[in-house]
C-alpha cells in the first residue's frame, strides 16, 4: 500500500497583506498564487469600489497585485482576498516581491478546488 503525503501550506491570516500573481482569470474573478503555496479568490466585487463591467481588461493572468485577506475557511482552505480593502497607507507600503517562476507554479490547489469553485460561481 503506497502512503500518500498531504503538503500542509501555511496559511495567511484576516487581514494580512500579501502579494500575488494572477494565474488564472474568469469573467468575475481571479485565482491569484501566493509565495507561501497557498492560492486566493479576487472577485470582480473586492477589486475596485467603482463599477467594473469587464474584470478581464483590468486583470490579466501574470499581473502582480499586493492584497488583503479578508476571509478563509479553514475547512476547505480556501482564501478570499480584496484590493478595495485596503487602507491608503498599506497601498503605499513598499513590497519586495519577484515574479513567480513558471517552473515553480504548482497547480495542485487549482486541480484540487477549480470544479468547486466554478460550481459555486455558476450557482450565483
Amino acid at each position: 500500500m503506497e502512503s500518500q503525503t498531504k503538503i500542509i501550506k501555511k496559511l495567511p491570516e484576516v487581514g494580512e497583506i500579501a502579494v500575488g500573481t494572477v494565474v488564472k482569470v474568469f469573467q468575475s474573478y481571479a485565482i491569484m498564487l501566493f509565495d507561501d503555496g497557498w492560492t486566493g479568490l479576487l472577485h470582480i466585487s473586492e477589486l475596485s469600489h467603482s463599477y467594473i463591467r469587464h474584470f478581464t481588461s483590468f486583470v490579466t493572468i501574470g499581473s502582480i497585485y499586493s492584497v488583503k485577506v479578508i476571509q478563509i475557511d479553514e475547512a476547505t482552505g480556501k482564501v478570499h482576498v480584496s484590493l478595495k480593502q485596503m487602507s491608503s497607507s498599506e497601498r503605499k507600503r513598499s513590497f519586495s516581491h519577484r515574479p513567480i517562476e513558471e517552473h515553480e507554479i504548482s497547480f495542485v490547489a487549482l486541480r484540487d478546488n477549480l470544479p468547486r469553485w466554478i460550481e459555486e460561481q455558476n450557482k450565483e
